[in-house]
């Protein structure tokens, strides 16, 4: 089975023919919208509009949730330190230093909703645009900053590339990890010293693979004349539409009124 995380997921819906620089614009605004609420029911209509758009993009819920499943650990260890150190409201359970009480488990509860949901919005909008368009549309909004001697194509191009390898270096963990495991290498056995030793046979040779990796992207950007500073044009010219604009106008509406709930 293919890792989700970062792979583009290529089928043709109203969110993939967006204009990546309005998808871009769509998660800043979709971000700020989770941080801002202040209640559930805010929280419940970033839900709404995320699962939405993950109907409209035609990407298969399974599809969704691989991409999230490596971030489950991240919603679990805020969440326990949220329940047992928030002391507020009333005690629910006690067991020697931990106690939980229903403000801590209210605030933890909540800040894992809005956790998932950040995490939902950034997932689709990696699985809804091409590595290239991130590219493309990074480079015309940091474009204004090159006066000021600030390498946006670059910065653009390394963003791209590290979106694009995400997928590739996870396939090869997996595979690292199988043949590890056919020599006898165990990984879930011992005390956490030997357990942390046992990871050493994946992170080496995983390390290595990237060196190659890199070393071989060299020498292909190299073979075409590829030189930094120079001014590019674009195969794929973005473009607006007037779609566009409303989803961003219907996005704005509902950050308002998570912002007011």
């Amino acid at each position: 089975m293919k890792a989700a995380l970062g792979r583009y997921y290529n089928v043709q819906s109203p969110v993939h023919a967006l204009d990546p620089r309005v998808k871009i614009h769509l998660l800043i605004i979709l971000i700020v919208g989770a941080f801002l609420a202040h209640s559930f029911m805010g929280l419940a209509l970033l839900v709404i509009v995320a699962l939405v758009a993950v109907r409209v993009s035609h990407v298969p819920v399974s599809f969704v949730l691989r991409a999230i499943a490596p971030f489950v650990i991240m919603f679990v260890i805020p969440l326990a330190f949220n329940m047992f150190f928030q002391s507020s409201g009333e005690v629910l359970f006690s067991w020697g230093a931990l106690t939980l009480t229903s403000g801590g488990l209210y605030n933890a509860t909540f800040a894992t909703v809005r956790l998932v949901v950040l995490f939902l919005f950034a997932t689709l909008f990696t699985l809804s645009t091409s590595p290239i368009e991130i590219c493309d549309a990074t480079d015309y909004l940091l474009a204004p900053f090159s006066r000021f001697g600030f390498p946006s194509h670059e910065v653009a191009m390394m963003m791209s590339i590290a979106l694009r390898f995400i997928p590739t270096l996870q396939e090869e963990f997996g595979d690292i990890r199988k043949a590890q495991l056919s020599r006898g290498a165990t990984f879930d056995e011992g005390g956490p010293i030997r357990r942390l030793k046992g990871v050493f046979p994946l992170i080496v040779p995983l390390f290595a693979s990237s060196i190659r990796h890199a070393e071989g992207l060299a020498y292909a950007m190299e073979s075409r004349c590829y030189a930094r500073g120079e001014h590019r044009t674009h195969y794929h010219e973005l473009r607006t539409r007037p779609a566009d604009w409303i989803v961003l106008a219907c996005v704005l509406v509902v950050d308002v009124a998570v912002c007011f709930i």
